[in-house]
């Protein structure tokens, strides 16, 4: 082993914070307690469902299109009843499309969505679609908001439908990005679209109601979604997907909690975690040290450094023709990368 990457591996353990179930038998299984953006912790029961689904859907969809003409201010899109004259004063079908949404307790307006948006906009001339399904996401009976992203995940495939119909914009040029439930929503986009969608990456896919129990290919982000699936987990088996289920999976630090920097009780460093996935996509935009990651077995093989070659970018520089789990380090904090560890 190399002093530069037994360092690496120092660093590594320094900034992870002990990580310990103290709740008991069921959490993690039936329940779970939720952090949002604003600190606020709720209590995720998914042990026991609503047996009567008829006011599931009691709220809205927003799409808001931003480019770098209306950077500032997203333009609301809403398709018409045929769906084939879509009027947009910003959209250019000739630009990349990338459509960002959130998780359960969140909204569009959240930091992360909108830096992200400015981060995209910054580095390519592109339409960025910010999908808000706050009114639906804002409940915290959590299977209502989970049971509602097909709805959600439907309208935004009508409103990327309509936008080819209307200005020819090819689904190869559509990239769809979700954090938590949101993942689950571009999963279904990705089934509703007409023709394939080129990607979907899922932020740490929401696990509770998806991988427990295990729902079946149709109600779930997988590789028949879009051409190339990929996905990072940073609070697997928590709130987070445990188990590959993209073209690429990522597993930064394990992929677990906690991740390197996050700290105090067990909600709050599993919410942390749960949030690296986006930050680390966010700063993967644009930057110079890339977060690389080396195919592997498993974390612990990885740890061992019997993984050594082919290594691949994590985030949005991700390569299409990636397969498998990939493994990496991150910083505590920003900025997280760490280059080429070998």
């Amino acid at each position: 082993m190399t002093l530069n990457r037994l360092f690496r591996i120092i660093i590594f353990s320094i900034g992870v914070a002990a990580y310990e179930n103290v709740f008991g038998p069921g959490y993690g299984t039936q329940w779970l307690l939720f952090v949002d953006d604003n600190g606020t912790t709720y209590e995720m029961n998914f042990a026991t469902l609503p047996t009567d689904t008829r006011g599931f859907i009691f709220g809205r969809v927003y799409c808001y299109l931003y480019t770098r003409e209306n950077f500032e201010e997203g333009e609301l899109l809403e398709p018409q009843n045929d769906d084939t004259d879509f009027v947009s004063k910003y959209f250019n079908g000739s630009n990349d499309i990338k459509a960002i949404t959130h998780g359960w307790m969140s909204k569009e307006s959240t930091d992360w969505i909108q830096n992200m948006k400015k981060a995209f906009l910054n580095m390519y001339d592109i339409n960025v679609i910010t999908v808000d399904w706050s009114e639906l996401a804002d409940n915290p009976v959590y299977p209502w908001s989970a049971f509602s992203t097909r709805y959600v995940g439907k309208y935004l495939a009508r409103v990327i439908n309509s936008l080819r119909k209307s200005y020819g914009a090819d689904n190869g040029t559509v990239h769809l990005i979700g954090h938590s439930l949101g993942a689950q929503i571009m999963g279904y986009a990705g089934m509703y679209s007409d023709g394939t969608i080129d990607r979907i990456t899922g932020l740490d896919p929401a696990r509770p109601l998806f991988e427990i129990p295990l729902m079946e290919p149709n109600y779930r982000l997988d590789t028949s979604d879009a051409d190339f699936v990929d996905i990072i987990h940073t609070c697997g088996g928590i709130y987070g997907y445990k188990n590959s289920h993209g073209h690429a999976d990522f597993y930064p630090n394990s992929g677990k909690p906690a991740q390197p920097g996050c700290e105090g009780v067990q909600q709050k460093l599993e919410a942390c975690s749960h949030g690296r996935a986006h930050e680390f996509f966010l700063e993967s935009i644009d930057s110079t040290t890339g977060f690389f990651a080396y195919p592997c077995e498993n974390w612990k093989d990885f740890e061992r450094g019997e993984c050594r070659n082919d290594a691949a970018l994590m985030g949005d520089p991700a390569m299409s023709d990636h397969r498998g789990d990939f493994y990496l380090h991150t910083k505590d904090n920003a900025k997280y990368a760490m280059g080429s560890e070998f």
